[in-house]
């Protein structure tokens, strides 16, 4: 249930109901939470917004936590953030980059 919520959330076209779900999921992630969304936050790591971009890095880090496989599949698009034109995703690619080293 939480995971198609979530899910549904993650389509919004409102940038900041995008980012409040990506924030929840961060707050309450477990393994199988992160293993069934993390393709949705890759996706979210391209997103046209960059408050979305934010927060989907940001929160890379809780899932890479409860689920470490996920890293070797989505490392490559964390990767490309930090080359973005924003420089708060950049950051918060450095950080997640920092904190898992």
């Amino acid at each position: 249930l939480t995971t198609n919520l979530l899910k549904k959330e993650f389509q919004s076209t409102n940038q900041y109901e995008v980012g409040l779900a990506v924030n929840c999921l961060a707050n309450i992630v477990t393994k199988d939470l992160a293993r069934d969304l993390l393709q949705d936050c890759v996706l979210l790591i391209g997103h046209t917004k960059p408050y979305v971009r934010k927060k989907a890095v940001s929160s890379m880090f809780k899932l890479y936590l409860k689920y470490p496989p996920g890293l070797r599949l989505s490392f490559d698009k964390l990767k490309e953030r930090l080359g973005d034109g924003e420089p708060a995703v950049t950051s918060c690619a450095v950080n997640v980059v920092c904190e898992l080293a």
